[in-house]
């Protein structure tokens, strides 16, 4: 009977093994070592017990003997003990000290049964009961800390116990023979018991493997989805500096031929086709909001401002919109002064705004502000399409559009909303939103009152160039042809002289005229990736050097969306224009420029 219980715990113990199962039974051993210094302690206290309760009781040789191997045992255990834990290694050869700690449990459960035999005698058997309950004791207490490895509990268990059910059966009482039964029963009862705390405590290694395996999982999906993000933003990075050029070209030469067409009906056309070219280019600078915020360029600048002052701003950029969509567009007049970065507000707004005209068919937007917890949110609300309460996390994602299935284009990328929160977490701003759907959608930021000291005013002004220029010098430097022409016919019709070229090189060769030597340009227009890994600050710093001390103002055009990119313009110090620019944009700059030159 006893064997093919053997039989089935054998069975059950190696069936269906974890994938992890060297690693598992490795654990497993572990555990049972780190048990061994308790059972060490457990053991040899108990011995002293027994040799105490025994003294005089049974001759002293058999006595001497017996706690001697006890002793013995308990010494020998706690070296391999100490060996174990000095050395890693790997699951077999921790496995192999499992059964050597499987062997060393068999030897003191052969100790134990000893003991039921040396230290019997029918004179003493109050004593021999006492010793009855003491290695039963042992052998259901062990069963916590040893079954971790199942045989080793086998091994310590069945010779402790099995002596002392024979000697029962050997007493000339029937009442000891009952008792002989019931410790069968119980080592019947507590292999099973044993069985099941092993499977417990196995189910739990292997549970933990299985999360360490899962949490692998996670940070490969991870490391592929950054990996995958990274690539996007060098496709996006890519596409939009290609798509950028023949843009910008075309938005050049759009605007030099505005400036030469004089019938009213061309002049129209003319028009239709730099709205579009603007539209396009707002998608674009989309995609480059997003990169300057992964490139962590854009930098905050609080300041104080007139909430009025950027109502006016957004009312004249916006009523036109508004009127062509037959939509009310009313901003709530207000003397509040706030302390925030009024570009980023602005942007925030803008986009709040334009996601909510070009989401309403009918009806009206309102703009406005008001108290919120000791603070103002800036408010947009609409009677648009409205929002999901469920879909209300998801519209702050890059790229997604609840509303726009066919991929309209004329609706955006879908990247207004994952700005607006990504500018907000660097302003400290926390966003409010809330919508009904069919009936319309509030989002606001909640930003500061300004404090009451006098600060400088950020207020919202439209810069103006003059039409034309005083015949100022502007060297060019691009190396796409195209680009260059486009610029060079912009420029004169805005009475501006010009020289192209396509490098530093080119440019240094082409300034060699007159006496003194060089001639030196009055503006430097330079892209800022060229030709051989040469950049737009090479060609500057190369230019400038020409001067000794003198400084030459100077514009960076790039198209780049990289983040690193975007950083090492950033780092050059210049202005920073980016890929389309419109005639309007340079002519305002190239102003500034020129005047701050006049200053000086």
């Amino acid at each position: 009977m006893i064997n093919k219980f053997f039989s089935a715990v054998v069975a059950k113990f190696k069936a269906a093994p974890s994938p992890h199962d060297a690693a598992v039974q490795a654990e497993l051993v572990k555990m049972l070592y780190q048990q061994t210094r308790t059972i060490l302690t457990g053991l040899a206290v108990t011995a002293t017990l027994v040799t105490i309760i025994f003294y005089n009781k049974v001759p002293s040789e058999h006595l001497i003997l017996w706690v001697s191997v006890i002793y013995g045992l308990t010494f020998l255990r706690a070296l391999s003990f100490r060996r174990f834990k000095s050395q890693q290694r790997d699951p077999v050869e921790t496995i192999k000290w499992g059964w050597l700690f499987t062997f060393f449990a068999f030897l003191s459960g052969c100790t134990w049964g000893a003991a039921s035999i040396l230290f019997f005698t029918p004179e003493n058997m109050q004593f021999f009961m006492i010793l009855t309950v003491i290695i039963i004791g042992l052998t259901v207490a062990s069963m916590a800390a040893v079954s971790a490895f199942l045989w080793a509990y086998y091994a310590y268990a069945t010779p402790a116990l099995l002596p002392l059910a024979w000697l029962h059966f050997n007493i000339d009482d029937p009442a000891y023979a009952i008792f002989g039964i019931l410790i069968l029963i119980l080592i019947l009862v507590l292999f099973p018991f044993a069985r099941i705390n092993h499977q417990v405590l196995r189910r739990s290694v292997v549970l933990r493997f299985e999360n360490i395996d899962l949490i692998q999982q996670l940070i490969k999906q991870k490391e592929k989805a950054e990996q995958a993000n990274i690539a996007k933003t060098k496709f996006l990075a890519a596409a939009s500096h290609d798509l950028r050029q023949p843009l910008h070209a075309m938005g050049l030469f759009l605007g030099a031929l505005e400036e030469r067409v004089e019938k009213q009906d061309q002049k129209m056309i003319v028009q239709k086709i730099q709205k579009s070219s603007s539209a396009l280019k707002d998608l674009l600078d989309s995609l480059l909001d997003i990169s300057k915020l992964d490139a962590g360029v854009i930098q905050v600048n609080l300041n104080s401002f007139y909430i009025q002052d950027l109502f006016d701003s957004l009312a004249n950029e916006f009523e036109s919109d508004a009127k062509e969509k037959g939509l009310r567009l009313k901003f709530i007049n207000s003397s509040i002064e706030i302390d925030s970065d009024y570009m980023m507000v602005e942007r925030i707004v803008r986009n709040l705004l334009s996601n909510a005209i070009r989401y309403t068919e009918d009806g009206g937007i309102v703009v406005g502000c008001r108290r919120h917890q000791g603070q103002i949110l800036l408010a947009i609300y609409d009677t648009g399409i409205g929002i999901e309460t469920g879909q209300m996390e998801e519209v702050f994602q890059e790229f997604h559009q609840l509303h726009n299935p066919e991929r309209d284009r004329s609706k955006g990328l879908g990247l207004g909303l994952a700005i607006v929160k990504r500018m907000a977490e660097l302003l400290h701003a926390p966003l409010l939103s809330a919508s009904i759907p069919g009936k319309g959608s509030m989002f606001g930021l909640v930003v500061p009152v300004a404090a009451a000291t006098e600060r400088a005013k950020t207020v919202s002004t439209i810069s103006t160039a003059p039409q034309f220029f005083d015949q100022p010098l502007v060297l060019i430097v691009d190396d796409e042809i195209e680009i260059r022409d486009s610029l060079a016919e912009l420029l004169k019709s805005w009475h501006c002289r010009v020289i192209g070229a396509a490098s530093a090189n080119e440019a240094i060769a082409s300034l060699v005229h007159g006496d003194p030597p060089y001639i030196r340009p009055d503006v430097i227009l330079a892209d800022y990736r060229l030709r051989d890994g040469e950049t737009g600050n090479d060609v500057i710093d190369k230019i400038a050097s020409l001067f000794g001390q003198q400084t030459i103002p100077a514009i960076i055009i790039t198209g780049d969306t990289a983040p690193e990119r975007i950083k090492e313009a950033n780092a050059s110090g210049y202005r920073i224009l980016h890929k389309p620019v419109s005639a309007n944009e340079l002519r305002v700059l190239l102003g500034e420029v020129l005047s701050e030159q006049q200053r000086a």
